[in-house]
């Protein structure tokens, strides 16, 4: 492995020290430290060893924890280059073994902390804050292998006790063996789902020892083939999401190309039963109840011929009528709450109320008028329910919309994926639900892992960024985490993937004075996974260009909502127009905000993101007249 070996100084170093061989620093990459036999160390920046200076009494040290990161690699690339266990696989393990006790004799545990106060209070919990403070230990954690020497025990933050992890005492990494070969074709899918994350008659024919047109078809009903693409995939993928539609296009492309007649066949078979009247509730302002239905429903009960209902998009209804009948005010609304206005709050999920106003600009909520609009809202309500499948051939159209928009999906089944997870310490074996939500990671464009504490989530990011980046579905993962969890996610990482390539940012790595280098590191270097605090990532702004693409995409909604409006009776136009003109003013003003456009989201590289602990996102703006979801 090219290794040299040189004196080892500091407490504890008796034996060599493995280091990078010389001449071999533009292999390195950028923050790498290197000891030298003189005492002093180099650190890599831009492809050249540069000094870097150390404090004397943290040189020590430094050197020693330089010692276990050598080992630790050399143990690591000699498990993965043999599956035997060789007298110099017995050799780094002690070696690293009696470096780590040395190491925890002389300073303790690697990831020891201690805590200082602050001076300021928690307003949830009234205790004071305090801040954990840990050892310089020379400029250690800038190292890029610094999380690998962290990884090497697990520790515990509250007793302050570390444990050696599984590496001392036993092998964590093996050779991947390849399967040449499959005795079934479901087999020759499942090898080749999880080599290459797709479909690809070449790999099952070859695993099956037959051509590609007999492998075609002894995979029979395992794959589809899409119609118009030609592109085949697992029936689980097929078999799954919009079935409906699915089932149109299937039907289309049989008359044509018969070989498509079994995809609607297996698509019927799966097709949702469709719900009667009697099985849906017909609620007013549901989405899939088109506005004819409620402008006619209006017209019916006010006796008003002249009700105009439009519902150009999203939350934005209006209902224009005689507001001065007696239907109006007195049998489906109040004097000061008439009929066409309630009906249009509860189509809009509005709160109702009845405000009264004292002086010159103060309201204050009339109970009494509020407490009956909201009775005449609620009767209005249960009265549409029960006119909407009064007439027969409305039923039946409404039903027909239902099942059309809102029961036509058919969920995709992860709970048979095997997945053989290269590169996964030996030690440790996923559960079943483990697998299934990796495998949902890596054929979903969005994923929510809902578990309960203590299913293992930390485990199926991690593995699931490892095989995002393995079959080349995203180039540069990036785990987003609460402050306080960086470093024991960090160590819990390379537990779980030795050898991977992890690049940790905190806080600090993102002050002024190190964001552009933070930047370039994260986008020239060859990472596996990056691992990010929450404050981290909030001080990484997105380019103004995205920003602006992003806003625009917002706004171009209203803007379509106001060309239906303008295609109708136009009532919604003005108000649409009004809400378009602040939305471009709240744009402007974020775009003029001052930034570096040296230091932005898309110049790290990163185009996966997984959001730990996501909850604490759950309050970002979310157009909705609802109360308290705005």
């Amino acid at each position: 492995r090219r290794l040299t070996w040189t004196p080892a100084a500091g407490p504890g170093s008796g034996a060599p020290l493995p280091a990078a061989p010389d001449g071999n620093s533009a292999r390195q990459p950028d923050g790498y430290l290197q000891p030298h036999g003189d005492g002093t160390f180099t650190r890599i920046a831009d492809g050249q060893a540069e000094p870097f200076p150390v404090p004397r009494r943290q040189a020590g040290e430094l050197r020693q924890l330089l010692g276990l990161r050598d080992t630790a690699t050399a143990l690591l690339e000699a498990e993965a280059a043999s599956p035997d266990d060789t007298p110099e696989l017995e050799q780094l393990r002690r070696e690293l073994g009696r470096r780590y006790d040395a190491y925890v004799r002389a300073h303790g545990p690697v990831n020891r902390f201690s805590w200082r106060h602050t001076g300021r209070t928690d307003p949830g919990t009234g205790e004071e804050k305090l801040a954990r403070i840990r050892p310089a230990q020379g400029g250690f954690r800038t190292d890029p292998f610094a999380p690998v020497v962290q990884a090497l025990e697990e520790f515990d933050p509250v007793s302050q006790r570390a444990a050696r992890a599984a590496i001392f005492t036993r092998r964590v990494v093996a050779p991947r063996n390849p399967r040449l070969g499959a005795d079934t074709p479901a087999d020759a899918l499942a090898i080749c789902l999880d080599l290459c994350g797709e479909v690809r008659l070449a790999g099952i024919a070859r695993l099956l020892g037959v051509d590609e047109d007999q492998a075609r078809r002894d995979l029979g009903t395992l794959v589809f083939e899409l119609p118009g693409s030609g592109q085949l995939v697992p029936a689980a993928e097929y078999l799954s999401g919009n079935v409906r539609d699915k089932l149109k296009t299937a039907q289309e492309a049989a008359v044509d190309g018969p070989r498509f007649a079994v995809n609607a066949e297996e698509l019927g078979k799966i097709l949702p039963a469709d719900l009667t009247p009697a099985e849906i509730s017909a609620r007013l302002g549901a989405a899939w109840i088109d506005a004819s239905f409620v402008r006619q429903f209006l017209r019916e009960i006010l006796d008003d011929p002249g009700v105009k209902v439009e519902h150009p998009g999203g939350q934005v209804w209006t209902v224009k009528g005689n507001r001065h009948t007696v239907l109006a005010t007195s049998t489906w609304g109040t004097s000061r709450y008439p009929a066409p206005h309630l009906a249009q709050a509860v189509l809009e999920q509005r709160r109702i109320e009845v405000r009264d106003k004292i002086g010159d600009d103060a309201w204050v909520l009339n109970m009494d008028d509020t407490l009956a609009a909201q009775e005449k809202a609620a009767e209005l309500a249960e009265r549409f329910s029960g006119w909407a499948w009064q007439d027969p051939a409305r039923a039946t159209e409404l039903a027909a919309a239902y099942n059309e928009k809102l029961n036509s999906l058919v969920l995709r089944n992860y709970d048979d994926t095997e997945l053989s997870l290269p590169g996964l310490a030996l030690n440790f074996e996923p559960r079943p639900h483990q697998v299934a939500a990796v495998a949902r990671i890596i054929h979903e464009p969005a994923v929510g892992l809902f578990h309960e504490v203590g299913a293992g989530k930390t485990a199926e990011m991690t593995m699931g960024a490892m095989e995002l980046r393995r079959l080349g579905l995203a180039r540069k993962p990036a785990i987003v985490v609460p402050n306080h969890m960086l470093e024991q996610f960090g160590r819990e990482f390379l537990q779980l993937y030795p050898q991977a390539r992890v690049m940790i940012a905190q806080r600090e790595d993102l002050q002024a004075s190190r964001r552009r280098l933070f930047v370039a590191r994260c986008a020239t270097g060859d990472w596996d996974a990056v691992i990010l605090s929450r404050s981290a990532l909030e001080r990484i702004p997105m380019s103004a260009a995205a920003q602006q693409a992003y806003l625009n995409r917002e706004l171009e909604r209203m803007r379509q909502q106001i060309q239906r409006s303008r295609e109708g009776d136009g009532l919604t136009v003005k108000r649409l127009e009004a809400a378009l003109l602040r939305a471009e003013e709240r744009l402007k003003a974020k775009l003029d905000a001052a930034r570096d456009p040296g230091i932005t989201f898309e110049a790290t590289g990163i185009d996966y993101l997984f959001v730990d602990e996501a909850h604490g996102y759950k309050n970002l703006r979310t157009p909705s007249n609802i109360p308290d979801a705005a």
